[in-house]
């Protein structure tokens, strides 16, 4: 064990013993060179993150899209009331719009 912990130190010395993970020190139980038990453990974990990856991009290309920052296309007169008069200027033809709507 001593020499595998060697050969880790030259081939990881960035790395403690005390961040690596049990399921490392599970394969090294059986039979497992630490520094081999390690690499798979990062690629095991390298592989779940490019398959976490490339499953948010998907189903960020499926995504409506966000909701927010969408201009609505209706007023109600309780929302144009609470409108300031700038607000009013650049709504102006979508309120005119609901206006026809109210009655």
């Amino acid at each position: 064990m001593g020499q595998e912990c060697e050969e880790f130190g030259v081939l990881y010395p960035e790395v403690s013993f005390a961040t690596l993970p049990d399921s490392v020190w599970e394969d090294v139980r059986h039979g497992i060179p630490l520094a081999a038990a390690y690499a798979l453990a990062e690629r095991r974990r390298s592989h779940t993150a490019q398959s976490a990856l490339q499953s948010n991009q998907q189903n960020a290309t499926r995504s409506a899209g966000a909701l927010e920052g969408t201009q609505a296309d209706y007023f109600s007169p309780a929302e144009v009331r609470a409108m300031n008069q700038s607000e009013v200027r650049a709504n102006y033809h979508k309120i005119m719009q609901s206006m026809q709507k109210w009655r």
